[in-house]
């Protein structure tokens, strides 16, 4: 995968770039105080410039392919080539450890809007889930209510049916029932006397 140029990822070498750049003032208040401070300079500047052209001397001996030789030894740096190499790595060490920490802070802030937005819609799922159960359960009474209704008036047709006097007619069944009960009750007083 290479880009127009032919250099393979140039937004990459352009991103590196610009860290070195932002570095450069950095990494030169770091030499100038490496200079100054012997302490300084063992325990942060010389050692990762060091460590750093050793491993970059092998791999391009191995990438090169100069020789079969194999390289035993690598050449020291001389102190102030090791001092700029060692502040600079710093410097862009510096760099990339706070933008790190930023891109680190967003992320974890993206991740908590996504999980407050989680509960929100999950929130509501369970809101409107007990409300549809709320319904239902009052749609449920109503049936039960409307089936106990028209229980009642089952009963109440059937007591007319049993009485001899259902009829279709409503006016004339009320009619029919008020002789029946009147005739009920002749029957009754007149087995009291």
């Amino acid at each position: 995968m290479s880009g127009p140029g032919g250099q393979p990822f140039p937004l990459s070498k352009l991103a590196f770039m610009y860290v070195k750049k932002i570095a450069q003032p950095l990494a030169n208040r770091i030499a100038v105080r490496a200079k100054k401070d012997q302490r300084f300079k063992e325990m942060f500047c010389l050692p990762p410039a060091n460590l750093y052209h050793f491993y970059e001397a092998k791999i391009k001996f191995i990438f090169m392919n100069i020789g079969k030789i194999r390289v035993t030894k690598v050449p020291k740096l001389d102190e102030k080539t090791a001092i700029e190499l060692g502040s600079n790595l710093c410097a862009e060490f510096i760099i990339m450890s706070i933008a790190s920490v930023i891109a680190l802070n967003e992320v974890m802030k993206y991740k908590e809007r996504e999980r407050l937005k989680d509960e929100a819609s999950d929130k509501e799922f369970t809101e409107l889930t007990d409300y549809v159960k709320r319904l239902e359960n009052v749609i449920d009474a109503q049936n039960q209510k409307i089936n106990e209704m028209l229980g009642l008036k089952c009963d109440s047709n059937e007591f007319l049916r049993y009485s001899g006097s259902f009829a279709v007619d409503w006016p004339a069944a009320s009619k029919s029932t008020k002789s029946a009960t009147a005739k009920a009750d002749a029957n009754s007083s007149a087995q009291k006397i």
